[in-house]
């Protein structure tokens, strides 16, 4: 579905899937950046005043409106490279992309021509074509995470024309910027009477000068120098929206489990505001934790990303449901082949809610695909 937006001005190691960096602990140190009036004529009324000398009896109504529930679908990596934007990248899946309120991807990849920028000394780089707007945007896809380790594997020129074709399209985007004001500004949404900031963080840069500053292109960084801009971001989100999601790409590639870390950074972010923590960067699933009233999802794995296979080519777009009282979770198990996402068969839907469930915090999801509460201890501790 489609919604007005309105938009804030605000690897190296390839293992399974293909874009591995630093672990997200230790990269360097990185130095951190009038309306107008419009008057109305007045018009004046005369009242007519009626006296008398009945009893005036007065009825008072008070009407609660309540705001429908709240849709939001995340799914994984995204790279619409190495030609799969010929391919109908989400045609079997775009019923589960359209239905939500809103839906929302890792944008794992630049969008330019092929002679914009130069590529970065890295074994791997990404750059999808131009066209890859219009097939997110069919798709029934809403905004993208631009904080992850690709979006300057071609420099500055082609994160500028990334940017740009993005608006063009009319798709929201986060976590990357021509500054830090930009970069860490949120997409934001208006619907369902609901107005959602939704901010993009990377801990997985490629060079420490990939992070945006106040002179300097970049992506918004969540390494630890930049934690504080993170927290002020969400917080400064959260006293204009009423519902407030952080992306982030951050882990260790081909991992299961998420680092200390991850666990730390996500409860800065709730206790600032944040109502669902989503990850991305490891190739793979992750579980859910539910940390205070916030929800995390550690790694929502690939999603359309060509070198998915095997471990890494099981996946699920995940639907969360927020209403005035309680949030739910549902994961959609798919798989991906040749770089193309498929609803799961039978089999590798059990396999894959089975994996959600032994990595998860206090959650195990059931045949339908619904995170719900339990004793079971799982994996990751």
């Amino acid at each position: 579905m489609r919604f007005s937006i309105t938009l804030l001005i605000l690897g190296v190691f390839f293992t399974l899937t293909g874009c591995s960096e630093e672990d997200g602990s230790l990269l360097g140190a990185v130095e951190g950046t009038a309306p107008s009036t419009i008057t109305s004529p007045t018009t004046t009324v005369a009242v007519a005043t009626t006296t008398t000398t009945e009893p005036i009896t007065t009825t008072s109504t008070t009407t609660t409106v309540t705001s429908p529930p709240l849709v939001i679908s995340f799914a994984g990596d995204t790279s619409l490279t190495h030609g799969l934007a010929s391919y109908d990248p989400f045609g079997e899946v775009d019923e589960l992309l359209s239905a939500p309120d809103l839906t929302l991807v890792n944008l794992e990849t630049t969008i330019a021509e092929a002679d914009v920028g130069r590529a970065y000394a890295k074994e791997y780089t990404f750059k999808s074509p131009p066209e890859s707007t219009g097939l997110l945007t069919a798709a029934g896809i809403d905004g993208a995470a631009l904080g992850n380790n690709h979006t300057l594997d071609f420099g500055p020129p082609a994160l500028f024309r990334t940017l740009e074709l993005l608006d063009e399209a009319g798709l929201a985007r986060a976590g990357a910027g021509q500054d830090k004001a930009e970069a860490y500004a949120p997409m934001v949404f208006e619907t369902t009477g609901r107005s959602v900031a939704i901010l993009s963080f990377s801990r997985i840069l490629s060079l420490p000068s990939w992070a945006a500053d106040t002179d300097r292109p970049g992506v918004a960084s969540a390494y630890e120098d930049w934690i504080p801009e993170t927290v002020t971001a969400v917080e400064r989100a959260r006293t204009d929206a009423d519902v407030v999601v952080v992306m982030v790409h951050w882990g260790i590639e081909t991992n299961y489990c998420p680092e200390p870390y991850q666990r730390v950074l996500a409860t800065a972010w709730v206790e600032a505001g944040a109502d669902l923590v989503v990850g991305s960067h490891p190739h793979v699933l992750q579980g859910v934790e539910q940390i205070g009233d916030g929800w995390v999802l550690y790694s929502t794995g690939n999603f359309a990303f060509p070198s998915a296979r095997g471990p890494s080519g099981d996946s699920a777009v995940f639907e969360f449901t927020l209403s005035e009282t309680d949030t739910t979770l549902i994961a959609h198990p798919i798989h991906v082949v040749d770089g193309r996402p498929h609803a799961a068969s039978d089999t590798k839907l059990s396999e894959i809610l089975s994996l959600l469930s032994d990595h998860s915090f206090g959650f195990v999801f059931n045949e339908s695909g619904a995170a719900v509460p339990s004793a079971h201890p799982g994996t990751c501790g």
